[in-house]
């Protein structure tokens, strides 16, 4: 089945795709708008545009993606759906030493065995955000072909490794792969001849560490190794654009000065070897290597996104559950929810103005918060997911549950921590009880809970007002199960089973 490499659109270059849903920060050439045409449609020159290559880096500091991660995820997505062939570049090498940019100290070494590990998570959950991409857009027309995973790959080399074998062409590929065996001398000669420091100095990444502003966060400094983190970024365009055609690089807007590193590697190595450059696609005379940079997305407070609590939203299902996942997309601002739903799904922005247009009538029902939620979730966790995460969310917010039985429930908190199994012997007693399944620290804690009232202990969604209250046959929902809250946030999902 081939895919769709003509998605229904009016715009003839992905770049303008990015730029109606908010998507980009700044380009390094005003050229990169025509570099990025449709492959196959007329040029201003006499040649017809050509698929590209265009890639994106992404960091396994931490052990799972996070949601601050998707935008260059969502922005190559767009790439490959526009007919120009997508990398993601995992560093397997450059996080060993950390990016100092948006930085005001140095990162804390990893360990090898971490960093191996966090690789091999991040390469899965590449994979399958893709995998699940895919599908979405499907379901959507945007795309029509079902996503082909390949099965086996060589662990020592990604070179070759493609995600899909028709529905997109997006690539993973590890720098340690070229990194792992070049030796000192050799970097020293093939890159650093071509490298100024006063270049290097001028980065923002460098200057905000050596010459911090007034009343700006104190710093600690600059390591040399965190000094040539933009030299080891500068190869890996270098490298990509030798071995795979790779003219553009994307990345957040903190990544500049690194992509202006790679740009300037790459025009210096070729200004060197310019008599034996043969290459008939003019555009790439001109500008043989460019840069887009998409926006930092903000809150409204000026939490940076993926935040929750000062915590990460991880992708991860095994770092946090659907639910949570689901919820924290619920819980967007109003000030919020329409820049997410531009730059995050894929939904038509007509459709998206008619959900805010519905949304602005009655913003207490969170409609545009929910649309989000839902297709946020079915993007990155799949369609099972979504299900869950809503079957989930009835459980704990709807006053009306008696309908739902205990295979549902089962469903809806696979793996939830929330989910408690009790037996009929143990207390009835529900101050006591919520003690006990962890609801509270405290039976004097549930107590003082009852006494306040408002946002104290709850029973199916409905307040317990007497501090001697116990576990009655009406609270069995299905006579098997009930729900027990504290607070406005704070659930357990009991499941009584028989001694």
């Amino acid at each position: 089945m081939q895919a769709c490499r003509r998605p229904i659109t009016t715009f003839r270059s992905v770049v303008d795709v990015l730029e109606s849903r908010g998507m980009v920060q700044a380009t390094t050439s005003r050229a990169l708008k025509e570099h990025l045409a449709m492959p196959g449609e007329a040029s201003s020159t006499p040649h017809q545009h050509i698929k590209r290559t265009i890639y994106s880096g992404v960091d396994p500091s931490a052990p799972s993606l996070h949601v601050g991660n998707l935008l260059p995820l969502v922005a190559l997505l767009h790439c490959a759906i526009y007919g120009h062939k997508a990398l993601v570049l995992i560093g397997g090498a450059t996080g060993a030493i950390g990016d100092p940019s948006g930085r005001s100290s140095e990162r804390s070494a990893l360990g090898t065995d971490q960093l191996t590990s966090n690789v091999t998570t991040i390469r899965a959950q590449i994979f399958q955000f893709f995998h699940n991409a895919a599908a979405y857009l499907s379901r959507r027309n945007i795309l029509h072909a079902e996503p082909v995973l390949f099965g086996s790959c060589n662990q020592q080399s990604w070179e070759n490794e493609c995600l899909f074998q028709t529905a997109l062409d997006i690539q993973l590929v590890n720098n340690l792969d070229w990194f792992r065996d070049i030796k000192m001398l050799d970097f020293l000669s093939s890159v650093g001849r071509y490298v100024r420091v006063n270049d290097m100095m001028a980065r923002d990444s460098v200057k905000s560490r050596l010459f911090p502003s007034e009343g700006g966060p104190a710093t600690t400094g600059l390591s040399f190794t965190e000094f040539s983190y933009q030299l080891m970024q500068a190869y890996d365009y270098c490298y990509l654009h030798e071995r795979m055609g790779c003219s553009v690089q994307l990345g957040g807007s903190d990544q500049m000065g690194n992509i202006m590193a790679g740009i300037d590697l790459i025009r210096r190595q070729r200004a060197a070897h310019v008599q034996n450059d043969k290459m008939s696609d003019l555009s790439m005379r001109a500008d043989p290597a460019y840069g887009l940079t998409l926006p930092l997305l903000m809150t409204s407070s000026g939490v940076k996104f993926g935040k929750s609590a000062g915590n990460a939203v991880w992708i991860s299902p095994a770092l946090l559950s659907d639910l949570d996942f689901y919820q924290y997309f619920v819980r967007s601002a109003d000030a919020d929810v329409e820049r997410y739903l531009t730059s995050l799904t894929f939904m038509p922005l007509e459709e998206i103005k008619q959900v805010m247009i519905l949304h602005s009538q009655d913003r207490s029902k969170r409609v545009a918060q929910i649309c989000l939620a839902n297709e946020m979730t079915e993007l990155v966790r799949g369609p099972d997911a979504l299900r869950r995460a809503q079957l989930a969310t009835k459980v704990l917010f709807d006053t009306d549950v008696n309908a739902l039985t205990l295979e549902q429930i089962l469903y809806a908190f696979e793996g939830d921590p929330r989910l408690v199994r009790l037996t009929e012997t143990q207390t009835m007693d529900l101050l006591r009880l919520a003690a006990e399944i962890g609801l509270v620290s405290s039976r004097s804690e549930a107590r003082r809970l009852v006494q306040q009232g408002s946002s104290g202990l709850y029973v199916n969604n409905v307040p317990v007002k007497d501090v001697q209250a116990k576990l009655e046959p009406e609270h069995l929902l299905n006579g098997q199960f009930f729900v027990m809250r504290a607070g406005k946030s704070n659930h357990k999902i009991v499941v009584l089973e028989p001694k």
